[in-house]
């Protein structure tokens, strides 16, 4: 099995789809260089009980997106990426949980408030990479600086958000169908 270091570089893009159906969905699309597809990871659906909403009440969300469904599609991975790009705010919390960067798309992120802006998230820097704006924690901005150069021939950082979606779809599906066949 080759070493992080011999393997192909990888980058991931997590997100978390949230549904009042069928509750929150998490998925990890890890891609080459170019941007082809290397590993897919999605969690089943999570539905956090009364307790959990009592007890973690403001900080469910955080709690969801950036630590229990991250933390364990990234324990799943294969093909370990080099830097994880998220498109919630709530993800930037998974760098304590990855041995790489945790940035964040800020095309592809939007808060209630809007857009992300520079004063939403002191103590990140701005970094560019295939036109778009991403952010990452200012301690890891020279490391994410030198590892964006193996990435630079990437399409786009926004469009990869939208394949996860889908394939969160898909697979919500499935388990809609094997629940009806099953009743």
């Amino acid at each position: 099995m080759p070493s992080v270091a011999e393997a192909e570089p990888a980058i991931g893009f997590y997100t978390v789809e949230q549904s009042e159906f069928a509750g929150w969905t998490g998925g990890l699309l890890v891609l080459n260089a170019s941007g082809r597809p290397l590993e897919f990871q999605c969690t089943l659906p999570i539905r956090p009980s009364r307790a959990h909403e009592i007890l973690y009440g403001a900080t469910l969300r955080e709690y969801l997106i950036g630590d229990a469904i991250g933390s364990l599609l990234i324990s799943r991975c294969r093909n370990i990426p080099r830097m994880i790009c998220c498109d919630q705010p709530e993800g930037l919390q998974l760098d304590v949980h990855a041995a790489c960067p945790m940035m964040l798309v800020c095309e592809a992120a939007e808060t209630d408030e809007g857009p992300i802006s520079d004063d939403m998230l002191p103590g990140y820097d701005r970094l560019e990479l295939a036109g778009s704006s991403i952010r990452v924690a200012a301690e890891r901005s020279e490391e994410a600086a030198r590892l964006l150069e193996h990435f630079r021939s990437l399409p786009d950082v926004v469009e990869p958000f939208g394949r996860i979606r889908e394939a969160i779809g898909e697979a919500q599906k499935q388990v809609a169908r094997a629940r009806s066949a099953a009743a």
